[in-house]
């Protein structure tokens, strides 16, 4: 099989035209590529930049872990503070007591 000349002619030209296509077709696909790209940045520089709004929901119940921590933290004090003054009153119990047994001196002349 053999190729004429007047094929060769046409041949020839339609390989620049295949090329063309070709370049073109790779200029298109960087472009896409880098439109991808812009809009990437675009996304994460908005996303770095925003701060998501809670739902009602969540931020109620951050407010009612808040106050419970807070109550319980207000009871631990008075516990503390109750526990404290028991202390304190067996202390001074138990050293008045040892105070009165040898506190007085008896002298006999």
């Amino acid at each position: 099989m053999t190729i004429r000349s007047i094929d060769m002619q046409v041949l020839i030209q339609k390989v620049n035209d295949v090329g063309k296509i070709q370049n073109i077709q790779q200029q298109e696909s960087a472009s896409r590529q880098q439109e991808n790209i812009n809009q990437i940045n675009q996304q994460t520089t908005t996303n770095t930049n925003t701060v998501n709004q809670p739902l009602r929901s969540e931020s109620s119940l951050i407010h009612e872990k808040q106050k419970k921590e807070k109550k319980s933290k207000k009871k631990a004090q008075k516990k503390g503070d109750i526990e404290i003054t028991k202390n304190n009153k067996n202390n001074i119990e138990s050293v008045n007591d040892k105070a009165q047994n040898g506190s007085k001196i008896d002298i006999i002349i």
